[in-house]
């Protein structure tokens, strides 16, 4: 059995097209887990009327508590061997959960991730438990999103999503369960798809929760200083381009240099140069992040940049 785990949140005009998509999959031994975490709108009265269509829906309410809060719960009522977490504004192809469980049956992985974006191929790639903790430090192949994970559930006995953290949890679990494979399957295919929400927080053009994401790659960096020194100018770098884009967001809005902003350029200034010498992203990133670091006024200017 795969547990599909939907957190639900002022979704009403698109979650029923996100429960098709994942109750018309090709794999039918589902449990479809639909918490609704204290919605404003008619989302609770849509999940309740999806749950009597079709049997494999479980549909509970809750206080509203955040992302992090509603995982915690999700995780709490999957029974299935496999966990897969879909977003409620978004939908998946027809035949992502069957294309997951025949990839991971071939080498028996403890998880198997695809592409969110971009062009499909048929390659396959493997990698045992370090090389894919490099990979996630380097954030590229291999990110910190949920959304394209097939994962086992027993890989997160014991672990909870922090709640104090609103933006970047998903990332700071993924690290956890890296700690514990032996190997993961990556299929370059994508699966996956994201409606550009204005109300989801990952859309929005700024909002000071995502400042939170400092708490993510600090505990993270944290941990590889403490467990893996070897790797400690890749996460340092990571570290760098994940506030230097948390600052870009804040500068492109508007948003006023605080005491969090600042904290934010005295990471990038500390460890901004270590992405160019590890090479984990363009050069760009690393003249922005230099930029950044040492003037908000200046990174205003020139937030509107691709980076």
């Amino acid at each position: 059995m795969v547990s599909i785990l939907v957190p639900v949140y002022n979704v009403g005009p698109y979650l029923r097209e996100c429960v098709q998509s994942l109750t018309s999959q090709t794999y039918r031994d589902l449990q479809i887990v639909l918490i609704n975490d204290g919605s404003t709108d008619n989302s609770w009265e849509i999940i309740q009327e999806l749950a009597r269509e079709d049997k494999r829906i479980e549909a509970y309410s809750k206080a509203n508590g955040g992302v992090a809060s509603t995982r915690n719960s999700l995780l709490d009522k999957a029974r299935g061997e496999w966990v897969l977490f879909v977003d409620s504004d978004d939908w998946i192809e027809l035949n992502t959960v069957e294309s997951l469980v025949q990839a991971q049956s071939v080498g028996d992985y403890d998880i198997v991730s695809y592409k969110l974006d971009g062009e499909s191929t048929d390659k396959v790639e493997t990698y045992s438990k370090e090389q894919i903790i490099k990979l996630f430090l380097e954030h590229t192949t291999f990110r910190g999103s949920l959304c394209d994970k097939l994962i086992r559930r027993s890989l997160f006995d014991g672990l909870s999503f922090d709640s104090t953290v609103s933006y970047g949890e998903d990332a700071l679990m993924v690290w956890q369960v890296l700690q514990r494979v032996d190997s993961v399957c990556v299929l370059d295919k994508s699966f996956y798809h994201y409606r550009v929400n204005p109300d989801s927080l990952s859309r929005q053009s700024f909002n000071g929760k995502k400042f939170s994401a400092y708490t993510v790659w600090d505990a993270i960096c944290r941990d590889v200083d403490e467990a893996k020194p070897e790797y400690r100018d890749i996460v340092y770098a990571r570290f760098a381009c994940e506030m230097t884009q948390i600052l870009r967001a804040a500068a492109l809005s508007g948003y006023k240099r605080n005491t969090s902003v600042k904290l934010l350029q005295e990471v990038v200034r500390r460890y901004g140069h270590l992405i160019s010498k590890t090479g984990i992203s363009s050069m760009k990133m690393s003249l922005y992040a230099f930029m950044v670091s040492r003037s908000y006024f200046l990174a205003r200017h020139l937030s509107r940049f691709t980076l």
